[in-house]
């Protein structure tokens, strides 16, 4: 990857049409608020599990966890949150409600838990937001939780500047800078990010249609990434195993952060992760694909 100081910005210049769908990977299905691209893979018969990405990383973030779950005989579903990767853009406050909206709407449309069987849900950064709040409202269909470098606690960090919640301005802002600052910061996400030049290239792609800075900016406003203690506290008086995986060198929701979590969920079973920063199942996944297992397979 190159260097952050020579990141450039990513003009919006397709519409995220049919047209454009046609020829594109993946599958997609129309849910209330818009169509959806997801992923199925692994056997029918297999145990249900769910990925749900974070922040801005489309669904590829998933690629090392989705591809060895399902060389293990799981089920497994990954899709693009709305905003990001090929799923649309809708118009309107990108929050939690939207985000468990979509989550409950596939699974009940793909009839994803249809042989009966409790879904086992894993969330990445903002995804531990979603997932968390997914267990909380709807927890007859959860049968596990895993958070990776969850968001939804105070990290002592300002994880959004003063000026970006300044209408009309922020809008100026992001239109000309979001693009570099997002590009940035996914570097950031990395200790070797020279190493992953495949994702890179996913990554930007999703720049390229229009809405997605809009999406972006309207998850920032809306969606609090610090409070959602209370909703992890509920978690924590359930059955539900739970583990959480943290990645030792992450700046993007610093490691101490992981001490509010276990006090939160008192049944976690956590594992830090060393040599990595916020995305450790991809930067060290035989590691995390190993702890995943064998969690999944005793719970």
């Amino acid at each position: 990857m190159k260097n952050k100081k020579s990141v450039k910005a990513i003009k919006e210049k397709k519409n995220l049409d049919k047209g454009i769908r046609d020829n594109l990977p993946g599958t997609f299905i129309e849910l209330e608020d818009g169509t959806v691209h997801y992923q199925i893979g692994g056997p029918n018969e297999g145990e249900p599990i769910v990925l749900v990405h974070g922040f801005s990383c489309p669904m590829v973030i998933w690629d090392p966890t989705y591809n060895f779950l399902i060389t293990q005989g799981y089920r497994v579903l990954r899709y693009d949150l709305f905003g990001r990767g090929y799923s649309d853009r809708p118009k309107i406050k990108y929050n939690e409600e939207l985000f468990d909206r979509q989550l409950h709407q596939l699974i009940e449309i793909l009839q994803f838990n249809k042989l009966g069987k409790k879904i086992s849900v894993i969330g990445l950064s903002m995804g531990g937001i979603i997932t968390v709040n997914y267990a909380d409202n709807h927890p007859e269909f959860v049968k596990r939780l895993v958070l990776v470098d969850p968001a939804g606690f105070p990290t002592g960090k300002k994880l959004i500047p003063r000026i970006m919640k300044i209408p009309f301005l922020n809008k100026l802002i992001f239109r000309y800078a979001g693009s570099k600052r997002l590009i940035s910061k996914m570097y950031d996400d990395f200790v070797h990010p020279e190493r992953f030049p495949k994702f890179e290239i996913s990554f930007k792609e999703q720049f390229e249609y229009r809405g997605f800075l809009r999406a972006i900016l309207s998850t920032m406003l809306k969606l609090d990434m610090e409070s959602a203690q209370s909703t992890y506290e509920r978690i924590g008086k359930t059955k539900i195993p739970v583990l959480l995986i943290w990645g030792e060198l992450d700046e993007t929701i610093p490691y101490h952060v992981h001490q509010q979590v276990c006090v939160a969920i008192p049944q976690i079973e956590f594992h830090s992760i060393q040599k990595a920063k916020h995305l450790p199942h991809y930067e060290q996944s035989d590691e995390v694909n190993e702890i995943l297992l064998k969690f999944l397979q005793k719970n």
